[in-house]
């Protein structure tokens, strides 16, 4: 994948696809989506193939066309999904496999990165503390996603971005920031990147770290109307 940065380039400089599942997560508006898109547009300009699945109800066509003015001259090499279904996400993410197949075997296409944006929101809509039965298949969907993305990229080579949530907890009578899936997502991610705000009002904090929380590096970028810069 090609990052809207250089230094994270720069870090995953190698020309294998980067193995495991990276994580971009932070709070509300900070532009965790402008990321994603930005880092599927730049991997379909070098000519690579890329499945972008949104779960929210408005589709982002106008943020689109700000990041990259003339996109129908790379939309034929991202297949766009929507979805506002957990259980529809998950099976969406269970026939991957048979996706990628086709494609190869009809057309000797394979994908190089998927990205799932966002893949708690629709999670955590559904959790109920008063439902213990149907929050522990929610866990077991979520860890189902995880565990068959992980297939795909050791199987087929394919890079997986998930773009998570932030949640908050009280850990030692302090609130900390955690991203929301907990232990699950612990398991299964290899890298995050959270984005953070910072004093100036249009600048961004990147803090990567290869899980469990080791930070690797960290830089600033300014968002702007047209993406990060």
């Amino acid at each position: 994948m090609k990052f809207p940065t250089q230094k994270l380039n720069a870090y995953f400089k190698s020309t294998d696809p980067l193995k495991g599942i990276i994580s971009i997560w932070g709070d509300f508006g900070v532009g965790k989506t402008t990321f994603a898109l930005q880092t599927a547009i730049n991997t379909a300009k070098i000519g690579k193939r890329v499945i972008y699945i949104y779960t929210k109800s408005n589709f982002p066509s106008e943020k689109i066309d700000m990041i990259q003015k003339d996109s129908f001259k790379i939309l034929d090499k991202i297949i766009f999904i929507q979805t506002t279904n957990f259980d529809e996400l998950n099976n969406i993410v269970f026939n991957f496999e048979f996706l990628i197949l086709k494609y190869l075997n009809e057309s000797n296409i394979n994908f190089d990165l998927i990205v799932i944006d966002s893949l708690t929101n629709l999670y955590r809509i559904e959790l109920n503390k008063d439902k213990k039965e149907k929050n522990y298949n929610l866990n077991y969907q979520l860890n189902q996603i995880l565990a068959n993305l992980f297939y795909i990229n050791e199987t087929y080579g394919i890079e997986i971005m998930i773009i998570n949530e932030i949640s908050r907890k009280n850990f030692n009578d302090q609130i900390i920031e955690v991203q929301s899936g907990g232990k699950v997502m612990k398991y299964w991610v290899d890298f995050s990147i959270k984005i953070t705000r910072t004093e100036k009002l249009n600048e961004r904090k990147l803090i990567l770290t290869e899980d469990p929380e080791i930070e690797l590096n960290n830089f600033t970028l300014n968002l702007t109307e047209n993406g990060f810069e």
